[in-house]
């Protein structure tokens, strides 16, 4: 029987997350995260596994995130809503100075599985709004544009940009959409 941990798993992981976030997955070491959780790296291997599962574990833990960009869009029913309210969230999180600036999915390069999961989720919701009273576009199509917009948005924010700066763009976007 091992000993008992004497850390709380829970914080860890938003601590890993959050560096995860900060400095992505690559530039994130053994060492960083050990300094950072204030364990030793046999107990981060006792509780995580290893760097990969504590990734994929802080990836699972931002995206069940109920302030989530993605699952923001469901209470639309409109198109246009349904991606004025994916915006707007995405606007607010982006630049928020509580965590780090931008998205982590959009961010790190080994998410792509992430990203597809995420843009299938937004041409799902948009597929049962009535797309068809407000533009000629397919729900892949329009669910590919806005995650593309999110991820500039998220580069943008990670780059300096304040909320407002993001509600700019996000506000051209919206009329490009429905021009």
């Amino acid at each position: 029987m091992g000993r008992p941990r004497n850390f709380d798993r829970d914080t860890a992981l938003d601590k890993a997350m959050l560096l995860f976030w900060e400095h992505g997955y690559e530039q994130t070491s053994i060492a960083d995260l050990t300094q950072e959780l204030g364990i030793s790296a046999p107990s981060l291997y006792a509780a995580f596994g290893d760097k990969r599962t504590l990734f994929e574990e802080a990836v699972a833990r931002y995206e069940a995130n109920p302030a989530s960009v993605t699952t923001a869009g469901t209470a639309g029913t409109t198109p246009h809503e349904v991606l004025q309210l994916m915006l707007d969230r995405a606007c607010q999180e982006y630049a928020s100075e509580a965590h780090p600036r931008g998205c982590l999915v959009n961010t790190a390069p080994e998410l792509t599985g992430n990203r597809n999961h995420n843009r299938a989720i937004t041409a799902d919701r948009l597929r049962t709004v009535d797309i068809d009273t407000e533009t000629s576009v397919d729900a892949d199509t329009l669910a590919a544009f806005t995650h593309a917009l999110l991820v500039g948005l998220s580069s943008y924010a990670r780059d300096g940009a304040d909320e407002e700066q993001l509600r700019r763009v996000a506000k051209l976007a919206m009329r490009v959409m429905t021009a």
